[in-house]
């Protein structure tokens, strides 16, 4: 199975059981995060706004591009790639 390399920020990690580095199966990302959520339900709520948009405090990248700046959430997410899901923090 082709898959790709789930990475989270440490702020997320509290929603996955101190998980911050996992395997899903490659795919479009709207298909990736799904597999995130199923095996991290909680991660849904930090992560998007229950319509499948991700939050505008929340980053994605996919290797190094924001998955904002590639134009959809439908961008195919090619085997053996990172994505790396991070949220902002707060503070200073």
């Amino acid at each position: 199975m082709s898959e790709v390399t789930v990475v989270l920020s440490t702020p997320l990690a509290r929603f996955t059981s101190g998980e911050t580095k996992f395997h899903v199966p490659a795919g479009p990302f709207r298909e990736v995060i799904l597999h995130v959520y199923k095996r991290h339900p909680a991660l849904r709520l930090r992560v998007d706004d229950g319509s499948g948009a991700l939050l505008p405090f929340v980053s994605v990248y996919v290797g190094e591009d924001n998955i904002r700046d590639l134009g959809s959430l439908d961008t195919v997410v090619a085997p053996n790639s990172t994505v790396m899901i991070m949220s902002a923090v707060a503070g200073g």
